[in-house]
């Protein structure tokens, strides 16, 4: 597994409670996954149902995460992962990485952030997923960025830290 990872992330607002647009990205998120010939197997949810922080099987999860948008639960955030079977922590494990995050925080914006390893990247329709993952969300800015995954491209990405933290960081474009 490479080590160096390109992000694309997409900045704008969520709402929490458009259930059909959690479903939507839910499915998109299964589909590009496999696209890029990753399973995804893995999920990460944050919601009214869901408060453990933990990462489930999506064989276990699928059904309760359906029912509970159909009763229309709101949702914070959901991740997709594809994590290889022997993982320890699925933060710096993962092939695949594709998360909607509604932040609460005033001072960060919620966000869509895929992050694949970069040698996948170089073989993707880049404008056309933008184009994609844009459908779930008021898009303001974005960014593509190449880094490490052992720096945590969502820290970045979530502005945790200032860019000169990071030494593997590339920009690669704003838009």
């Amino acid at each position: 597994m490479s080590e160096m990872t390109t992000s694309i992330v997409l900045y704008g607002k969520i709402d929490e409670f458009d259930t059909d647009k959690w479903s939507d990205f839910y499915n998109i998120a299964k589909d590009l996954s496999k696209t890029l010939s990753f399973k995804p197997n893995y999920i990460g949810l944050d919601g009214e149902e869901f408060k453990s922080g933990k990462v489930l099987t999506m064989k276990r999860t699928e059904k309760r995460l359906l029912k509970s948008l159909t009763n229309g639960n709101s949702l914070l955030s959901m991740t997709l992962y594809s994590l290889p079977e022997d993982f320890t922590q699925a933060a710096f494990d993962y092939n695949f990485y594709l998360g909607r995050d509604k932040n609460e925080d005033s001072h960060n914006q919620s966000k869509i952030i895929l992050t694949i390893p970069t040698e996948v990247y170089s073989q993707i329709n880049t404008p056309s997923i933008i184009c994609t993952l844009k459908e779930f969300i008021q898009f303001k800015e974005g960014e593509i960025f190449e880094l490490s995954r052992y720096e945590t491209p969502l820290f970045y990405a979530s502005r945790v830290n200032e860019r000169e933290d990071y030494e593997t960081l590339k920009i690669l474009t704003t838009f």
